[in-house]
């Protein structure tokens, strides 16, 4: 039986494997449903995953179709990244925070899936991701 973690992530890759029907766009409420097409920011498209996982809302607002980067920033633990686990996240910029992503694998340079332009979500590399983002990066776990 898949974990909730594991149902994050395979939430993320199906976005992934949908990149065509999911666009990029701030709209709230935060469309929470496997439909498509789907338009959705970075951080909505955290919150789609997580509620397609059967998670609790990563946001703390109970899946009232808002939240934000820095909702995800204010509500979540910030742990170590050698303490990440998959289907916990990874911000970039200070509060309130630029960019948000889901760890898919673990490693020396993890895999994660990040939706954060139109073309997207995609799987991309941890180290391949700092590049195009701030320098700092905070490491949020999702779930206990």
């Amino acid at each position: 039986m898949a974990t909730v973690r594991q149902k994050i992530v395979t939430a993320a890759r199906w976005g992934i494997a949908n990149e065509p029907q999911i666009h990029y766009g701030e709209i709230r409420p935060i469309p929470l449903a496997r439909t498509l097409p789907l338009t959705t920011d970075c951080a909505g498209f955290v919150t789609v995953c997580y509620f397609l996982g059967g998670a609790p809302d990563p946001n703390g607002l109970d899946y009232s179709g808002e939240g934000w980067t820095g909702t995800l920033l204010r509500h979540l633990e910030h742990i170590r990244r050698d303490d990440a686990r998959r289907g916990d996240l990874v911000v970039w910029g200070g509060y309130p925070g630029r960019h948000v992503a889901i760890l898919l694998e673990l490693g020396e340079d993890p895999l994660l899936c990040s939706h954060g332009q139109e073309r997207g979500p995609l799987e991309i590399r941890f180290s391949d991701e700092c590049r195009y983002q701030p320098a700092r990066v905070t490491w949020l776990r999702g779930l206990s």
